[in-house]
């Protein structure tokens, strides 16, 4: 999958656990099309965003007011 960066919004990554760990650097709009797309469906993964220079877990129910503030129709 390829993204754009948009500079001026918050970066996250999707970070894949498993024997093939994979990292997906993705703005916010994007998540839902890695979880469905990239993804497969028993698949663990965690979401991290780029916040103080720093990579901060985010929870389940921060990212979903984050998709509804964003008019995202996804839930995790």
């Amino acid at each position: 999958m390829k993204t754009t960066i948009e500079n001026n919004e918050r970066v996250f990554i999707v970070h894949r656990n498993g024997f093939f760990t994979r990292d997906y650097f993705v703005n916010i709009k994007d998540i839902p099309t890695v979880i469905t797309q990239e993804l497969e469906k028993n698949d663990e993964y965690i979401i991290l965003e780029y916040w103080n220079k720093k990579f901060k877990r985010v929870s389940k129910k921060n990212l979903n007011a984050m998709f509804t503030a964003n008019n995202i129709n996804f839930k995790i």
